[in-house]
């Protein structure tokens, strides 16, 4: 397993072998830069919960990645730990299922044991289960970002930005456990006082159903995260709004040609004349797709030929990209686990989709002019990400001299869509980390 927080971070890490006691016998203090140090020595919740001499103490936990397999879960090893891991009560279905077994990874940590503020890079919810003893949480949305001046969503990078505010605490204790969605910010505890000298926590992802609402809510934000750079947001999200797959809908701010699309889409679903689009009628449009899944993951995964020509499902009955499921890749057959698992997801996408369109009420319906504000707000924050990556591009061109192309960009469009948070950013921008 991993010792996190080792010295010379992420390029010298540290391992202990699982059986080993030396790792039991005393404490392993957390080990970081003196900046980032400093600033996670006043704001992590340690210093609120901690007291009398060492209190500011924290601990650096252990953590086995059995869903990574190598050196630290040989085949064997993962196998048998899958084989004998059994999922909490509220995972059901074959896809929730399969996906949790595949990314588990187990957390030890002694007394004081710490994680600093992050956010990961899943797109899709996760789950923490405490096995032994009691953790404690702080949690936060994800902060406002500019296009100049964007979160450090790794270990502690937001302490000492202003940025860390946490929303929301929770104890969670020996069998309960805590889901958070992505991009939330997050930041762990494990008191000394009535805990067991080593607690043991699993962590794991499920992927149904979506946090849609929440991800429509913090859409502008999300885009400029580390869920679009560095993760499969863009491509994942892309069809709640649009009703199409990746990369079949460019954004525009043409609004004859959203009106358009809203017309066309409503045409097409709507197939009791109503002006409203039902559960049954989202469910009827989405089984009837016929464009093959992975089309989409040739062109975001560079898939070769033969897996072009491979038979897929459907894309409203399978995924995005290749990295579903880790590495475990369910039979081809006729029959079995591989056609359960299209039916949830086709089943998921049609509520998903509803919850994330259906947003005065919400009454069970989406009407037209729900589907136009999505459509609208769809297009308006992905034309402007378009923007500031081609910008990003010629800063990149240009050697970095000057970010006044990136500024302009955004003050553009904070200017036309924003809700006060023109100001907002411009302080931001000015804020010296």
């Amino acid at each position: 397993m991993r010792a996190e927080y080792s010295r010379g971070g992420p390029q010298n890490e540290q391992f202990v072998a699982l059986g080993s006691e030396s790792w039991l016998q005393e404490d392993r203090p957390q080990v970081l830069g003196r900046s980032r140090g400093a600033a996670a020595e006043k704001e992590h919740l340690s210093s609120d919960l901690a007291s009398g001499p060492g209190a500011a103490e924290r601990t650096a936990p252990y953590v086995w990645h059995v869903k990574d397999g190598g050196h630290e879960a040989p085949p064997e090893i993962r196998a048998a730990v899958q084989r004998a891991w059994r999922p909490p009560y509220f995972v059901r279905g074959a896809v929730n299922i399969r996906e949790a077994n595949e990314s588990s990874k187990f957390w030890f940590s002694r007394r004081k044991g710490s994680v600093l503020a992050h956010a990961d890079t899943y797109c899709i919810p996760a789950v923490s289960l405490q096995i032994t003893g009691r953790k404690h949480w702080r949690l936060m949305p994800p902060p406002a970002a500019s296009v100049t001046d964007r979160p450090d969503s790794h270990d502690g990078g937001i302490y000492g930005t202003g940025r860390w505010q946490p929303a929301w605490e929770a104890t969670v204790s020996e069998g309960e456990a805590i889901v958070f969605f992505p991009n939330i910010y997050h930041e762990t505890y494990v008191p000394e006082e009535g805990n067991p000298e080593c607690t043991v926590a699993t962590t794991f992802q499920i992927q149904l159903p979506v946090p849609v609402r929440y991800l429509r809510a913090f859409l502008p934000t999300h885009v400029l995260s580390h869920l679009y750079s560095d993760g499969h947001g863009r491509e994942l999200w892309h069809s709640y709004a649009t009703l199409r797959p990746p990369h079949k809908v460019r954004p525009t701010l043409d609004e004859a040609a959203i009106e358009a699309q809203v017309s066309e889409l409503l045409a097409a679903v709507d197939l009791d004349g109503d002006g409203q689009l039902s559960l049954q009628e989202l469910e009827g449009y989405l089984a009837a797709q016929t464009e093959p899944v992975m089309q989409m993951q040739a062109q975001t995964a560079g898939a070769s030929e033969s897996e072009r020509t491979t038979p897929t499902p459907p894309w409203p009955r399978w995924f995005f990209t290749e990295d579903y499921f880790y590495d475990w890749r369910p039979p081809a057959e006729p029959h079995g686990v591989r056609r359960e698992m299209e039916g949830e997801l086709l089943k998921y996408r049609a509520a998903d989709t509803l919850a994330y369109l259906d947003t005065e009420g919400p009454d069970g319906l989406v009407s037209r002019a729900e589907l136009l504000a999505s459509l609208r707000q769809w297009h308006a924050v992905h034309w402007w990400l378009a923007e500031i990556e081609q910008a990003e591009a010629s800063l990149q061109r240009s050697g970095g001299r000057s970010q006044d192309e990136l500024r302009l960009v955004e003050g553009r469009f904070m200017e036309k869509y924003s809700a006060g948070r023109a100001s907002q950013v411009r302080r931001s921008e000015n804020h010296e980390l």
